[in-house]
């Protein structure tokens, strides 16, 4: 048979009182440390070029969208979030969608959409903020989606500047 012996507490250790005090004592160290939290939403987020926010469509500066209904944008999302059907137009060799849907409680703001698009109609806005009162109000459709081109310009200036650094890239020799 063994025996343990045990020390015998306090009255104070009993009570907690050494445990209480340093954890006061940390709270009150705490309390007059710079806070780094943000105040949102009275001080916003801060946004630059790279800031990845919610997918837009491109209004050219004709009035017409820049997408053509391809589809890829569709495809390349993982998320299943974007639901596109397209129609024929007026204008020759055109296509345009009819319906364009973005479901924002899937979308998982990836930015393949953007990648995928061969005629630059789709690009991630620097709009951040997402609330609304029904799931149904987060389902974009394509008026909600739509910015002119000028809005957008930050964003399409700075995916094109990355994406040229693969313009003059030399190719490997062919085998």
């Amino acid at each position: 048979m063994v025996i343990v012996k045990r020390k015998e507490l306090s009255l104070l250790e009993r009570l907690y009182v050494p445990e209480i005090a340093r954890g006061l004592s940390i709270t009150f160290r705490k309390m007059f440390e710079k806070k780094i939290t943000r105040q949102y939403p009275e001080e916003p987020l801060p946004k630059t070029e790279v800031t990845r926010g919610q997918p837009r469509l491109v209004v050219k500066d004709d009035g017409n969208i820049a997408c053509v209904s391809c589809g890829l944008c569709e495809a390349a999302c993982p998320a299943y979030a974007i639901t596109i059907d397209g129609g024929e137009t007026d204008r020759p060799i055109e296509r345009e969608p009819k319906r364009f849907d973005i479901d924002m409680l899937r979308c998982i703001l990836c930015g393949f959409c953007e990648e995928a698009c061969p005629k630059d109609a789709i690009f991630m806005s620097d709009e951040l903020e997402l609330a609304d009162y029904s799931r149904q109000a987060l389902v974009y459709d394509i008026e909600k989606l739509k910015r002119p081109a000028a809005a957008m310009r930050q964003r399409i200036e700075y995916v094109h500047k990355i994406n040229d650094r693969w313009h003059g890239a030399p190719r490997p020799p062919k085998v």
